[in-house]
């Protein structure tokens, strides 16, 4: 099975527009201000009268754009779910070699967003509150995580129809996709042991798991 070059993996297609190029500044800002109060004061103790404050715009204003402080979070962590799945989506993969360039960009995105000190400081603050409760920490699972299984599953099923990957569970390869890209560089960020990879190792990581997946289900 033929091995993925240097050449193959810094071919690049034209990137999609973020899907939060045209988000309005409102919306933007009360964002911003989530994620200040949550940092400060915690999940439970964050209240949408301190955000509505930081972002300078009414509670009215808050709960008609949000619904509630669970969705101020919700959109938060789905936004970053949402650049990470830039790559995938809309993709049409024809061939291996299309499959490749998708998967090596959609590795260097998830990890690039996954290894942020935003994101890492909320994936803290949700284990830290496990304790006491799991709101957040459903948040992260429900609008983070599940969004971006799922579309790597579905970018799976669709190459085996296309006849790219042979017969398996596509959830399993996506699951496999993950741990060869991650490994334990999350854990140990977590815990401050290790500083977050630069874009070299990122592109080294994102390459290797996409060889690795593909040497393991590919035609």
């Amino acid at each position: 099975m033929p091995k993925i070059t240097k050449k193959t993996a810094a071919k690049k297609a034209p990137a999609p527009a973020s899907p939060l190029a045209d988000m309005p500044p409102r919306r933007l800002a009360i964002l911003g201000a989530a994620f200040s109060v949550l940092m400060d004061q915690g999940y439970a103790g964050a209240s949408t009268l301190e955000i509505a404050t930081r972002a300078k715009v009414s509670k009215r204003e808050l709960y008609a754009e949000f619904g509630s402080k669970r969705g101020i979070l919700e959109a938060l962590i789905a936004s970053t779910s949402a650049r990470m799945q830039v790559p995938l989506a809309p993709v049409d993969v024809a061939d291996r070699a299309g499959l490749t360039d998708v998967l090596i960009r959609y590795g260097i995105t998830a990890l690039t967003e996954l290894t942020q000190p935003a994101v890492l400081a909320i994936n803290r603050l949700a284990v830290a509150e496990a304790g006491r409760s799991s709101d957040l920490g459903r948040i992260l699972d429900h609008s983070g995580r599940e969004p971006n299984r799922l579309a790597l599953v579905a970018l799976f099923a669709k190459a085996q129809a296309k006849g790219i990957l042979g017969a398996g569970d596509p959830d399993q390869m996506s699951a496999q996709f993950f741990s060869l890209l991650l490994g334990d560089v999350p854990v140990r960020l977590l815990l401050g042991v290790i500083a977050p990879p630069d874009a070299k190792e990122i592109q080294r990581r994102a390459t290797a798991a996409t060889e690795a997946v593909l040497s393991l289900h590919g035609l």
